[in-house]
Parts: C-alpha cells; structure tokens; sequence
C-alpha cells in the first residue's frame, strides 16, 4: 500500500517551513490461524516504511497494526464531526454503540472516549468476554477522559447494542448482515469499518435503501465498493472543502476504506515525535 502526500504538517497551525513531502509504503500479512496459536497472534500484521522523500532511502520502520487502529479511529471521528455533529441540536445526551469490540472497536471507542461527551456507551460482540474486558478498559479510563460520568452497558445482542444510538461502529468480521434499520433511529450515523473483502456486509440493504454514504476516497470506492447499492454522497474531504452538502436528518454512513496516505501520515507523525523527543534528549544529556 504505497503512499505519497506532499507539502504537508503533522503538527496543527506548524508554520509553513516546517511542512515536508512523505512517501511510505504499509506492507501487511494475512494468517488467518494466528489468532488460535499459542500464544495467540494477530490474524494481520503489518509495518509502515518510512522513506526519504528526496534520495527514496529507507528512515524507518514502524509497526502498523497500532498505527492502523489509531488512523481508522480517527478518519471516523473525522467523519462523525462533519457529516453528523452539525446536524444535532443537543449533544448532552448521545448515545454511542460499538458493533464488534475487538481491535478495531476498541480503537473507536477509545477515540470517541477522548474526543466527544457521551451520556452512554454501548457494546456487542458474539463473544460477550471481549466486550466484559474492552468496558473494564474504558471505566478505568473514564475519570481521565471526556467521559467520567459515562454510562458503559454490555448487549447480548447487536438489536439490543444499536437500539436508541445515535452514533455507531460496526467493527467485525462478520459474513453476513447484522445491523438491520429495524435497529436505529431515524436519525443516526453509522461508521462502517468492517474486515473482510465486502467492506458492506455488515450493514443490511435496507439501510443502504435508505441512507446516504460518504466514502474516504473516491479511487477506492470505485474499486471496493462497486457491487454497493447505495446513495454515495461523496468524500469527506469534499465535505470539509463544501464541496457537498450535508443532510439535515436521517441515516447517514461513512464507509471506511483507509488510504495509503494516512498510513503515510501518521507514520511521519509518529517519526518526527521520536526524532525530536531524541533530540531533546541529547541536548538536555
């Protein structure tokens, strides 16, 4: 997955001298086994390299399965804040649900824990252990967050999880439908991750009858989502440049696909904190 973005900043508001080019490339691994090993591994692995955007020489390596549930997260939250946040009146009592809690599901409820107020948290997953430990992980975190009063529920279904949420991550590997629009309300927003090749299938069609989707790339969506029924909308991007209108009410869905550029980015992110936290180091040694 090779990525470039030029003239860019990782940092919010850095001065125009400090922008830079970035080329990386993420490189993954798919064993599907892992996961039953002893000790138990990731199904995917994955690295980032970093290069040199002027000689192509290699800077750095950096694992990519942390770095990818951090970028997913926040290219949600990103999305959440445009297509959703404007439309809402009174945020004093939304509702968040998470769909599967395993990696991808935890990075999202951490996220949106540290970034937006909730009245209540809730979660599914078919193995109700991995929701017990992820709503261990976010009460201890509450008192540190945005979120120290949140109400934090455990679901034995995904009926009962999407039921009076306003905010939802479906977050699985699911082969077949499992939240259905029987489940929502009229007005909701879903993020749509997924982690199988059908990035959809965890949504039914009769929400995608009745819904509008944004996509995080346009390229993408052509390739990944070409056997979708739906009503896209348009990028993200073009939401944040205006380019597309958002709607008022109703369903809406971001589809996630992720892009070799934010991998690019958050890798460079993550470099240039290291290279200054070692050059404060040095000069303070």
């Amino acid at each position: 997955m090779p990525g470039f973005i030029g003239n860019h900043s990782v940092f919010k508001n850095a001065p125009m001298k400090t922008r830079q080019s970035t080329l990386a490339c993420k490189l993954i691994t798919s064993f599907a086994a892992n996961p039953e090993r002893n000790p138990s591994l990731p199904a995917i692995n994955g690295n980032i390299f970093l290069f040199d955007e002027i000689t192509g020489k290699l800077q750095a390596t950096l694992e990519a399965n942390y770095l990818t549930g951090l970028r997913t997260a926040a290219a949600s939250i990103v999305a959440t804040e445009q297509v959703f946040f404007p439309r809402i009146q009174d945020k004093s009592k939304l509702v968040l649900g998470i769909v599967g809690t395993g990696t991808q599901g935890e990075f999202h409820a951490i996220g949106f824990m540290n970034t937006h107020a909730f009245h209540r948290i809730k979660l599914w997953n078919r193995t109700r252990s991995r929701s017990e430990k992820l709503k261990s992980k976010l009460v201890a975190m509450a008192p540190s967050s945005v979120n120290p009063e949140v109400k934090i529920t455990v679901h034995d279904t995904a009926e009962d999880c999407c039921k009076d949420c306003d905010i939802i991550v479906t977050a699985t590997s699911s082969s077949e439908s499992l939240v259905f629009k029987r489940f929502l309300k009229s007005n909701v927003h879903i993020n749509a991750i997924g982690a199988r090749a059908i990035h959809h299938i965890e949504i039914d069609q009769d929400i995608y009858d009745h819904c509008q989707v944004f996509i995080d790339y346009w390229d993408g969506a052509r390739a990944e989502l070409a056997a979708l029924k739906a009503n896209i909308v348009g990028e993200i991007g073009e939401v944040m440049l205006e380019k597309k209108i958002i709607p008022t009410g109703g369903i809406t869905v971001f589809q996630s696909l992720g892009m070799a550029v934010e991998d690019a980015v958050i890798a460079r992110l993550f470099y240039t904190k290291h290279t200054l936290s070692k050059a404060e180091h040095s000069s303070s040694a």
